[in-house]
């Protein structure tokens, strides 16, 4: 713990990711994002960093729910008729040439990939756009579980990732990035992400996080 101004702030790793008080974000793992045959490969996007960094993405969020670190699993969609899509959110969506209908609620690219369950433990949230905490219900379901920090990876880096990383950091979370469990098809943008969150906030490895919940005493939620 440090103390400034009086408060008592949480400094280490142990401190911040204490599993009694942390939950997972697991952004946009989703077939349309991840999988060979899903939006992202049929548009060109090169998936070569998140297919190399998906092993541990799965992993990591499969031994938290083991640990009893609940998972909040972010799910993109795309609302049947693009009825949740303005003119502008349209544009963006359309910027690289790609169709705009991608994770439409039943569809392959909706689901998450496989090995990646929800469990009883487990929330699963829908947002329409990068941001996780816009329009949800997120904050009240952290708030409810008494979620002080949030420990995010997923896809994309630079996209979803980096917008959910700064809204939890400006609602008064504690964020914690895994390094090793983000995707992205832009290497690039991919490295100027890190190189932000490495500016901001704290970023671990996989397995820097797990050793800290394998070894604490504390039951999670």
């Amino acid at each position: 713990m440090r103390r400034i101004q009086g408060i008592e702030v949480y400094d280490s790793l142990a401190e911040m990711a204490a599993p009694a008080h942390t939950a997972v974000l697991s952004v946009d793992i989703q077939n349309d994002f991840c999988h060979p045959d899903g939006h992202f490969a049929r548009h060109g996007k090169d998936l070569s960093l998140t297919t190399r960094n998906l092993p541990t993405m799965v992993s990591f969020v499969r031994e938290a729910q083991a640990l009893g670190v609940p998972v909040i699993f972010i799910r993109q969609i795309t609302m049947p008729g693009g009825h949740a899509d303005s003119p502008a959110w349209l544009r963006f969506k359309t910027r690289d040439g790609k169709d705009p209908n991608y994770t439409v609620p039943g569809t392959f690219g909706w689901n998450f990939v496989d090995g990646l369950e929800p469990g009883d433990n487990d929330t699963v949230v829908e947002k329409t756009r990068p941001d996780a905490f816009l329009n949800t219900p997120l904050d009240r379901v952290l708030k409810a579980r008494g979620i002080e920090t949030v420990v995010v990876l997923g896809v994309n880096t630079e996209g979803c990732v980096e917008s959910t990383v700064r809204s939890a950091s400006y609602r008064d979370y504690y964020t914690v990035v895994v390094e090793d469990a983000l995707g992205s098809p832009s290497r690039e943008r991919h490295e100027a992400s890190l190189g932000l969150y490495r500016a901001r906030y704290p970023i671990h490895t996989a397995d820097e996080i797990l050793t800290v919940w394998r070894g604490s005493g504390q039951a999670a939620l």
